[in-house]
């Protein structure tokens, strides 16, 4: 077995490729192409790659990434645009539940810095599988994969379970406005999309000024991030008929740990555990915590990676050497799950603990405002809670003293157009902290 790179965008070439490395028994090293040359290198480095197939217009600069010891073999993609996944290319995919490596997957996450976390084909088909029970996809289904390939969200939760089913698959290219997506998913009879909850945003906004005869369409499946209440009741109004699903999870975990279905999504949970996975709320202690308490979610899967290509796991475990997530979050009066925030996003001013999450919930709820990010940052030595936010009024410390603590209540807003984002679609808090520069 070897670990061979792919670098590209969406498309079927992109599948090819990856679908003929595993049909040669070896292990794809998936790498975002919107990756600075030099990094991709010390990625492939580090994971000892020899071969690298890469896409002929990503290889913008040959210089950046020339290496003696990695051999680049480009590949070229025949349309820039959305295209079904031919029958040719699909029927090549060999089902493996082989414990052998599958992928190699970089995701920085929620932390910054890239891990290369290794998966087996088991991992990803037994994860495929359960997400495909809470899908039910089939024959005449129509899967629109908006999403990166790189990113494991996409590549089992979208790609593996059409390639299982034999649902048709359309390939997208994923930086584009949303009239792209909403006219494809009319020109191809989608059925079902899959979105992060910022693309989800900006396709609700989009069908609030024109409308789209999204008949085809029968469900919505957001994950990625969190979906704000606000957002979930205006989708639902806006997207009238189309079932919209909330789904969790890691790429350590496979990825999908817990879904939404037409039998469990009586709140704007993420749902509950897909088969096969076990889900705890642990406290710091390592005791199940009870009755809707919160705690640490740690999770049992099939779907688990097999480690790092280096470095170790950032959170221990603390029960039964589950999978610390590192997620906060409790269990509802349903049996579903919420998740409140990251261990890592906690903020703590004056002794007091702070969950961004909550502050922006309460925000949302309360006032105009449509969505918002919270972060801390030191002015002059002095820790302020800071608020960017999206709307049509001023936001400002006098509107939230009726919903917030003292203490969770922002010094300092700013009012953006968009969100600074992850190469995964995630709104970046570190850079969110940056657009206070100015700012006392």
């Amino acid at each position: 077995m070897s670990r061979i790179a792919l670098i590209g965008t969406n498309s079927p070439e992109f599948v090819d490729k990856l679908i003929d490395i595993w049909n040669g028994g070896n292990c794809a090293v998936l790498i975002d192409p919107q990756i600075p040359g030099k990094v991709a290198v010390n990625l492939m480095r580090e994971a000892k790659v020899e071969i690298c197939f890469i896409e002929k217009e990503v290889l913008r600069n040959p210089s950046a990434i020339k290496e003696e010891e990695i051999s680049f073999i480009e590949y070229e993609v025949s349309s820039r645009s959305a295209i079904h996944l031919s029958e040719n290319i699909a029927s090549k995919y060999i089902e493996n539940y082989s414990q052998s490596e599958a992928v190699v997957i970089y995701s920085s996450g929620t932390t910054g810095k890239s891990k290369g976390i290794i998966l087996s084909h088991y991992a990803l088909s037994t994860n495929a599988d359960a997400i495909n029970d809470c899908m039910n996809l089939c024959t005449d289904d129509t899967i629109y994969i908006a999403r990166s390939l790189t990113h494991l969200a996409a590549l089992t939760g979208e790609m593996l379970v059409g390639l299982k089913a034999h649902a048709k698959i359309v390939v997208a290219p994923i930086i584009v406005p949303p009239r792209f997506i909403l006219n494809n998913l009319i020109k191809f009879n989608v059925t079902v999309l899959c979105l992060s909850p910022t693309l989800l945003s900006m396709i609700v906004e989009e069908c609030g000024r024109k409308h789209y005869e999204l008949s085809t369409l029968n469900a919505i499946y957001t994950n990625g991030a969190k979906l704000n209440d606000k957002l979930y009741i205006k989708a639902q109004n806006v997207l009238k008929n189309i079932k919209i699903y909330n789904s969790y999870g890691l790429s350590e975990a496979g990825p999908r740990v817990t879904s939404q279905t037409e039998m469990c999504c009586m709140t704007n949970s993420v749902g509950k555990p897909i088969n096969g996975v076990q889900v705890h709320i642990i406290d710091e202690c390592g005791n199940i915590v009870e009755n809707g308490g919160r705690g640490i979610i740690h999770v049992d899967t099939p779907g688990r990676f097999s480690g790092y290509i280096s470095g170790k796991e950032k959170n221990p475990s603390l029960f039964n050497d589950w999978l610390n997530t590192g997620d906060i979050g409790y269990f509802d009066e349903y049996g579903e799950l919420h998740i409140v925030d990251r261990i890592d996003d906690m903020i703590i001013i004056d002794s007091h603990k702070i969950y961004p999450s909550d502050v922006e919930r309460q925000i949302i709820k309360n006032t105009s405002v449509f969505d918002c990010v919270v972060v801390k940052r030191d002015f002059d030595s002095v820790d302020k809670l800071c608020c960017l936010y999206r709307g049509n009024e001023p936001l400002t410390a006098s509107k939230l003293t009726d919903c917030l603590m003292p203490y969770e209540i922002p010094k300092v807003y700013v009012k953006v157009e968009s969100y600074p984002l992850t190469n995964n679609g995630k709104i970046s808090r570190e850079k969110a902290k940056e657009m206070f520069q100015d700012q006392k």
